[in-house]
């Protein structure tokens, strides 16, 4: 898998589009979280004092509007929707910022990019599987071997992209840091709230993107980019 080729308005795009899904993923992780603890398979999740303290006086004040609105299962499967357009965002993301990266990249960072993209792909189908198409326990086994792989390719990635001084830092940071940012999280919760890392990071990486001028301008201390030779 090669370095993609892509036109500065299309990564601008890219690049919005991660910024857009991740701040909606503030409210929505959270609510998705909130509607699984609801269901019969959820119910050992709001019982974990790490996370009833929180989820408990959430869930009593939003009920009666956003939690209430269908059966139980119904609710969880239709926030569980808004993951497949966060992941295609971020993988739309991730391509883009791939495209502004030099030709010669070092070993860890090339097969980090490589890794990612295909993590990032499969979760997809997992969620189409999972949320869309109603086989839960089929999705589920799909995004965690994408989760699987985007283990790897964040450690990778998260290196390569230090090493070479890739900027935002702190993305470059929350992408090698995912695994144990999203195990707190998912202690602290459910399984939903283990995203906001991953949408942190290439949040983050989208808005340098969206506001970096043309790589064919900039310094390869740029936000986001590299200048190409």
């Amino acid at each position: 898998m090669n370095r993609p080729e892509l036109s500065d308005t299309t990564v601008r795009r890219c690049g919005l589009a991660a910024v857009v899904l991740a701040l909606a993923s503030i409210p929505l992780a959270p609510l998705n979280a909130l509607a699984r603890m609801q269901t019969e398979s959820g119910r050992s999740d709001l019982e974990n004092p790490q996370a009833s303290w929180w989820a408990q006086p959430s869930m009593d004040a939003l009920q009666p509007w956003l939690l209430d609105f269908a059966d139980v299962d119904i609710v969880y499967v239709t926030y569980g929707k808004f993951y497949l357009f966060a992941v295609v965002a971020v993988l739309a993301c991730v391509l883009a910022a791939w495209s502004r990266r030099p030709e010669e990249l070092q070993w860890a960072e090339r097969w980090g990019w490589r890794l990612t993209v295909v993590g990032y792909a499969v979760m997809c189908v997992g969620h189409v599987v999972a949320y869309w198409l109603l086989w839960v326990e089929g999705g589920f086994a799909v995004i965690l071997f994408a989760m699987l792989i985007g283990i790897f390719g964040n450690v990778l990635l998260g290196y390569g992209l230090l090493r070479a001084g890739f900027r935002p830092r702190v993305a470059a940071w929350v992408v090698l840091l995912d695994l144990p940012l999203s195990l707190v999280l998912v202690e602290m919760s459910t399984m939903a709230m283990s995203m906001w890392p991953m949408m942190l990071a290439w949040g983050l990486v989208g808005w340098s993107l969206w506001r970096a001028p043309s790589p064919r301008t900039t310094t390869a201390h740029s936000p986001a980019v590299a200048a190409r030779p």
